[in-house]
């Protein structure tokens, strides 16, 4: 007779899943097992979004008349060169210049990097201690001097070291408007590669370090040396209070176009934004470079006779030429000229003229050779009258002011327009003639997968340890790790926003900075990876059992120079408690992969019911398979930031156990042991075709193992799509620069690898192993948005002197019809922007930056392939997308670092290939688009993974879930952070909420969808019922300014691609 527990359990199978036809090979133990579609095609063609049924998000309403959009200047911008190489800029001739009223701001400045060619610690050291004590000594001493500091990473190391007296002159020299912080966010971050949830954390680390400790707010924005610029930055900036920026690296041709009409200042407007509500003054400084030899006017061989300090770049050496009596005359002249000439560029009767470059006013000379020929100069031009110039020191805040006053005077007279208006980004970058700054988007990728591995383990332990502060307090307990807690948060915090930097994440720093950043991210990964430990046993103990932590994490990193490894979970017979966490704010069913020590083990759930699951072979070389570590494969059901505890017992009998089935192609002595029961096809020879298969997909492959089309089962439609992998000859690549010399090649043209198929009722796969390249394709037979698409996993290994100047791609082609080469890259993950591939220009001219998602569409299907990490991406062809997955250069290409890059680690690359097929009326070649609902979970889910963490120790205090929320947020809707605020001695100051709608394109059909899709409002009070309030703020997004107090009942309305930002305080 069977026991209630096994009757449970089957009646948790039959009510779960369901018998669909056998896909598994012949004689394969196993039925295929079906999940319940939460949502079938049919219910969701019924089920129209509110938002879709109101027309919302129509493409189609672009009012844009007189709007510069930047992706239609390449079409009218001058590529012509000087013999230097240098584009050129419309000046006026200097007897052609004007002679109107003419303000001159002169922004003293230090470029400090947060490492490049030294460590952090080091430029400290070396540089940056002594500009920031000079800076108070002679700002007090100078009266009208100024100074621009951006980067809060140093301020924060030099604070702690200064008396009283000194802050308290720091903060007087702010009160005053001598020293101002520009943008203020932990350092100036990188815009290609950072995704926007650190960019916003690294800025609001920032920003309270800055209100906590120097008492002031920044209001304009300082990123002069990011290698071009996001269209997503303005936006953030803009929401968290900022109204004016400037920028440098735009293409020097684009710059002239810009300048040819009058347009290197604009209202800088997101591309959905048709009011003007998303508007921040943009100012573009028009040189080659930010240094003082490039900022005074056209001519640098004049601007350099006015400087006077030591440089620090090996682009520049010291010219400076002191005035005297003799010469001032002289010496003001050419600067009045060169005032004049740079004004010429500009509308609005004022010239910013940046005094500074990297490192500099490191020394008391410094400091006052500046101060004193400058001021001997502004003396002698203001007293001329005839001139009508007046020259000062000031700062960004001195130089807007001036500038909206005169726009505004100017718009009431009627004698000019606004400033004028433009959207969409500023990538690819380039300084000189065919030398373009795309090979960055993908230097160094094992340090870039290991940033977006942190910055999802960061944000989970913020949850968690947020909620279980919360729990601790209804249950009115202390949460006794509170302090080493929220120590480690910070440190895992710091770390993960210096690697924002921009010659960190970039990939373009010195090899033993780079060790240093790794180092960095390596101990911040698995600090983080302790706090969920932590908070996770916390909550499951109801806030009773914190200490001793008995809960250890499941992804192990051992070293920071390997991928990450999975702990193989001990099985016992006395259970070992497998538990997960979701990150997300919506509910998610999804499959699981595991390490196991046995395939004799059954998995309970948290009701105690047995799961079904796969086991899947580990091999331990290409012929040979783990005797004593296996693979399992379940699925697991999770509500929002739930969690969920798994039990794996060991048996002798598994009850719902399914052995996959291996075929190998190519492998010469292929055996499994007799005591393990997978069913084996081995074969020297390779099959002319392969497939593997789940309930939506059917996907085929060639010989060699490479996928060549899709079977769509839900259209009965077969559709071309393949992947390849290609690499680049370098010709002049560097860390920077990607210039090939010629096409890409197949890399693996005269060698045959391994194949292997493993098939499962869960799970089908197929591997494809090189002997630098190993590659896999895995279908996941679920109705929910896992199953929804085509998983690519890659580990390439450059490290070989075959490899030495080549630049891997991996080229997805398909038989979508993207004319005119038009494709779609998302911006730091927060917005998808239209690209045009110009075909009669070099390969590196089409590579744009990717962060989450690139697609390509025609008027009837969508290829969307999701990415968890940055890639340099380009479609050069009809229906290709190719991602450059690393690069091995061994030539400087002459921007500062002096060497290539060799180092390469192996690295691992995961994508999700998605087919969308478009039901919807809209026009979809537009300049912006947006992904499907459908699309935007994928994504999420593959950016924020499940948490896996374990314990073989037994403990009846913990509870089997934690379930914080009752529903789920709406499938448009995200909460981009929940975490506690603390200031710098560790107080609570309240908690984070960071909630954005997304926008979404409603041509698509709604499938694996499991959230809400017609709410439009939410409320803290229904999302989280079990956590009381007190009090509820509605701030900019860095908690800077309140916005409003809200009534704790109160409802919240979004509307698409809006952020914000609220202070909860219990």
């Amino acid at each position: 007779m069977l026991s209630s527990a096994t009757i449970l359990s089957v009646l948790y199978v039959l009510l779960v899943y369901s018998q669909g036809s056998v896909h598994a090979p012949n004689g394969h133990p196993s039925l295929r097992l079906r999940r319940h579609t939460f949502l079938s095609e049919q219910d969701a063609e019924k089920n129209v979004p509110k938002l879709c049924k109101d027309n919302g998000n129509n493409l189609n309403k672009m009012a844009d008349n007189g709007t510069i959009f930047t992706i239609d200047l390449p079409a009218i911008t001058n590529y012509n060169v000087y013999s230097n190489k240098q584009y050129s800029l419309p000046h006026p001739k200097v007897g052609n210049v004007s002679d109107s009223k003419l303000n001159v701001i002169i922004v003293p400045h230090s470029h400090v990097d947060a490492g490049w060619l030294r460590t952090v610690e080091e430029y400290y050291m070396y540089h940056v201690k002594g500009i920031l004590n000079n800076m108070v000594v002679k700002l007090t001493k100078y009266k009208e001097m100024k100074f621009v500091w951006a980067e809060t990473v140093f301020l924060s190391m030099w604070w702690n070291n200064l008396d009283d007296d000194v802050k308290h002159k720091v903060r007087r020299l702010i009160e005053r408007g001598q020293l101002e912080i520009a943008l203020g966010g932990w350092v100036m971050s990188d815009e290609a590669s950072t995704h926007y949830v650190s960019v916003i954390d690294q800025l609001m680390e920032g920003h309270q370090w800055v209100i906590e400790n120097l008492h002031t707010k920044p209001v304009n924005s300082w990123a002069i040396d990011p290698f071009g610029h996001s269209a997503t930055m303005p936006y953030l900036w803009k929401q968290a209070g900022m109204e004016n920026m400037v920028i440098q690296r735009v293409h020097q041709a684009i710059k002239a176009t810009l300048a040819a009409q009058t347009a290197l200042e604009f209202q800088w407007r997101q591309m959905w934004d048709m009011e003007g509500k998303t508007d921040i003054l943009c100012h573009v400084m028009p040189y080659i470079y930010y240094g003082i030899q490039h900022t005074c006017g056209p001519n640098n061989q004049v601007c350099a006779m006015y400087d006077y300090g030591q440089p620090k770049s090996i682009f520049e050496q010291s010219t400076g030429r002191l005035v005297t009596d003799e010469n001032i005359e002289k010496q003001a002249k050419y600067l009045y000229d060169q005032y004049r000439m740079k004004a010429g560029l500009f509308e609005y009767g004022t010239v910013l003229v940046p005094l500074g470059d990297d490192f500099r006013f490191d020394t008391s000379e410094e400091w006052d050779l500046h101060y004193e020929n400058y001021m001997k100069i502004m003396d002698y031009i203001n007293s001329k009258p005839e001139w009508n110039m007046n020259v000062q020191f000031g700062t960004l805040s001195t130089y807007f002011d001036l500038v909206r006053n005169n726009e505004m005077q100017r718009v009431l007279m009627n004698e000019t327009a606004e400033f004028p208006v433009l959207k969409g980004d500023f990538f690819p970058y380039s300084d000189l003639d065919s030398e373009y700054w795309t090979g960055y988007y993908s230097t160094r990728p094992f340090q870039k997968q290991l940033s977006r591995d942190l910055e999802a383990s960061l944000r989970a332990g913020d949850i968690l340890s947020t909620l279980a502060i919360h729990q601790c307090k209804r249950y009115n307990l202390e949460f006794e790790s509170y302090l080493e807690t929220m120590s480690q948060l910070l440190e895992v915090r710091r770390s993960l926003g210096l690697f924002l930097h921009h010659d960190a994440i970039t990939g373009t720093a010195k090899p033993e900075v780079v060790q240093d950043y790794e180092n960095k991210l390596l101990h911040a990964f698995n600090v983080s990876q302790s706090v969920i430990a932590q908070a996770t046993q916390n909550l499951l103990t109801m806030c009773n059992n914190d200490s001793p932590v008995i809960i250890s994490a499941h992804n192990v990193r051992r070293d920071a120079h390997t991928p990450p490894t999975q702990f193989t979970t001990i099985v016992t017979k006395s259970g070992t408690k497998v538990i997960f966490v979701n990150p997300v704010a919506q509910e998610r069913s999804e499959f699981i992969r595991l390490r196991v020590d046995s395939a004799n083990l059954d998995i309970r759930n948290s009701q105690d019911l047995n799961i079904p699951f796969q086991i899947n072979p580990v091999f331990k070389s290409t012929t040979k398979i783990q005797t004593s570590e296996f693979e399992v494969v379940f699925l697991i059901d999770m509500s929002p930031f739930s969690i969920e505890t798994y039990t794996l017992y060991k048996v002798e009998a598994p009850v719902l156990c399914y052995w996959s089935s291996i075929e190998t192609y190519g492998i010469e002595n292929f055996q499994i042991p007799k005591n393990l029961n997978f069913q084996l096809k081995n074969s020297l020879t390779f099959k002319s075709s392969y497939k593997i298969e789940n309930e939506n997909f059917e996907a085929r492959f060639e010989e060699n193992g490479m996928l060549t089309g899709l079977f769509d089962r839900v259209r009965s439609k077969s559709i071309d799509i393949g992947v390849e992998f290609l690499s680049y000859t370098s010709q002049a690549s560097g860390a920077y620069l990607f210039y090939p010399s010629g096409e890409a090649k197949p890399i693996h043209e005269s060698t045959r690898p391994h194949v292997r198929l493993i098939k499962g009722p869960f799970l089908e796969q197929i591997e494809v192993v090189y002997k630098h390249l190993s590659h896999s394709l895995s279908l996941f037979d679920t109705p929910t948005a896992q199953g929804q698409g085509l998983h690519v996993y890659n580990e390439l290994n450059m490290l070989s002197a075959d490899l030495t100047n080549q630049e891997v791609i991996m080229r997805v082609t398909s038989e979508v019809k993207n004319e005119h080469g038009e494709f779609y890259t998302d911006e730091n993950g927060y917005q998808l922007i239209q690209r045009k591939t110009r075909p009669n220009t070099r390969v590196e001219t089409n590579y744009y930056p990717v962060t989450t998602m690139a697609l390509i569409e025609d008027s009837a299907l969508r290829l969307t392939v999701h990415t968890r990490q940055s890639h340099g991406v380009a479609s050069l062809k009809g229906g290709w997308l190719e991602f450059m997955l690393d690069r091995n250069v061994d030539r400087d290409d002459n921007r500062g670092l002096g060497e290539g890059v060799t180092d390469n680690r192996p690295t691992a690359s995961h994508f999700i290939l998605q087919i969308e097929h478009r039901q919807g009326t809209s026009q979809y070649q537009q300049k912006f688009t947006y992904p499907s609902l459908t699309s935007h979970i994928i994504n999420d889910h593959l950016q924020q993974p499940v948490q896996k963490l374990f314990t073989t120790i037994r403990n009846n205090a913990f509870q089997f879930s934690f379930r914080p929320m009752r529903h789920s947020l709406p499938c448009d809707h995200s909460v981009v952070s929940l975490k506690t605020l603390v200031t710098s001695n560790l107080v609570n100051n309240g908690s984070s909420i960071i909630l954005h709608r997304k926008g979404y394109s409603c041509d698509f059909p709604l499938r694996g969808i499991q959230c809400p899709t017609d709410l439009e409002t939410v409320s803290f009070h229904t999302l989280f019922p079990d956590i009381p309030m007190t009090d509820i703020r509605e701030t900019t997004l860095t908690h800077l300014h309140v916005r409003s107090s809200l009534p704790l009942n109160s409802s919240i309305r979004l509307q698409p691609m809006e952020i914000k930002s609220f202070v909860v305080t219990l």
